[in-house]
């Protein structure tokens, strides 16, 4: 997946309401594993710079296996060189796990 997609795939994610029904939320969940796949691929490719630097991301998914979602903790990632427009993916405390752009007041 080149990055642009990942952006619309993430634009998209962050359209389907999780809580409207057991379809909506399979269907933002399927997504969500989708980006994050192709966010490990980009990670071992080196197409994206990740902080913190401490953990990889495949921490997330052991957040989810082991700790559920009560866990919180995200992940910064930008594109290598593009550095003004970041997005962040986690675990959100008692939620879903997430993947949206970093707003200014983040």
């Amino acid at each position: 997946m080149d990055f642009k997609t990942l952006e619309e795939k993430i634009d998209e994610l962050n359209h389907i309401n999780p809580n409207a029904s057991n379809a909506g939320r399979e269907r933002y969940m399927r997504l969500y594993h989708l980006i994050y796949d192709a966010l490990l691929e980009m990670e071992s490719k080196e197409v994206i710079s990740i902080f913190p630097k401490e953990k990889s991301l495949g921490y997330l998914e052991e957040l989810l296996i082991n700790d559920g979602p009560e866990f919180s903790y995200t992940f910064v990632f930008w594109k290598r060189f593009r550095f003004w427009k970041k997005y962040k993916i986690g675990v959100c405390v008692r939620g879903l796990p997430i993947c949206r752009p970093l707003s200014t007041d983040d």
